[in-house]
């Protein structure tokens, strides 16, 4: 991933014997996917703000009669039928919301800026598909920081700050506050862990980009090569590790409006350390050998 022609990584080439087939590339799908992405994901944040309002002011009967109503469904391919609240299910949409826009989002990224080739493989060598992509300048993934931080302060730090000085949702009936700070904290996390992700991510470009520069022999790999090529290239468990160390740092912020410090405690030592190995195992990432800007899957 480069931001500077004269911070480039070198390049490595994929040998043409490993590729079957490149697939061709669309000119106007991508930007149906993105449209389509972007229109479904700024769906999913107007109704998570809408739904956050109703919870605020909707009567204490009205919720709790949506907390005791139940829907039914059938989940495990069909075999089992299960029961959620009304409730839940409502909170829930605007999560299924950014699921169904990642699903646009992804791939229509994916074929703007790359393509992607498939390849003979076996179990331990690697994904049979490659994805090979123009990755962000560092300027452009630091800002990406902003979303995610932008919708933790108005989740968890807004609220969080507010209640502690006496206001809302301080004061509010015992089943509205425990449906409001379960629909914050649920999406808190979700916030903290996609800025903690993106952090790590740019933490992982940066060191690799000053690395590989200084170290020009790094590129090809160090020791160790298979095991951290399946650690933070294949599986990306360095930026796993990272996301959910960030999940408990974004809601643990609610236990000091509850007063509650040893929970607080625990789960900020517990988040910083999730994170912490997940820099540490990015920060190794040029002992798999392989560039910034590419990524495998077995499917």
């Amino acid at each position: 991933m480069s931001s500077t022609s004269s911070h480039r990584p070198p390049a490595k080439a994929v040998p043409d014997a490993d590729r079957r087939a490149r697939k061709p590339r669309s000119t106007r799908l991508p930007r149906i996917l993105l449209a389509v992405g972007t229109i479904v994901a700024l769906l999913a944040v107007a109704l998570l703000g809408y739904t956050l309002y109703r919870m605020a002011t909707i009567q204490g009967e009205a919720l709790a009669a949506l907390n005791d109503n139940t829907i039914t469904y059938r989940a495990e391919f069909g075999f089992i039928e299960r029961e959620m609240s009304v409730l839940s299910f409502l909170v829930s949409i605007p999560a299924c919301m950014m699921l169904v826009a990642a699903c646009f989002l992804f791939p229509g990224y994916q074929l703007s800026r790359g393509s992607y080739y498939g390849r003979e493989t076996t179990f331990m060598r690697g994904g049979s598909n490659v994805a090979v992509y123009r990755p962000l300048a560092l300027w452009a993934h630091a800002l990406w920081l902003l979303l995610p931080l932008a919708a933790w302060v108005a989740l968890i730090a807004v609220p969080v700050r507010s209640m502690m000085a006496g206001g809302w949702p301080d004061g509010l009936r015992e089943e509205q506050s425990t449906a409001v700070w379960l629909f914050l904290g649920s999406y808190g996390v979700i916030a903290g862990g996609l800025f903690a992700t993106i952090l790590a991510s740019l933490i992982k470009k940066s060191f690799y980009l000053a690395w590989v520069w200084t170290h020009p022999e790094a590129a090809s790999g160090g020791s160790g090569q298979g095991f951290w090529r399946w650690m933070t290239y294949r599986w990306r468990l360095d930026l796993w590790f990272a996301g959910f160390g960030g999940g408990f740092l974004g809601a643990c912020w609610i236990a000091l409006a509850f007063e509650d410090e040893p929970f607080f405690q625990a789960t900020v030592l517990i988040g910083a350390a999730l994170f912490v190995v997940g820099v540490a195992l990015s920060l190794n990432y040029w002992r798999a050998g392989e560039p910034l800007g590419t990524g495998e899957s077995q499917t």
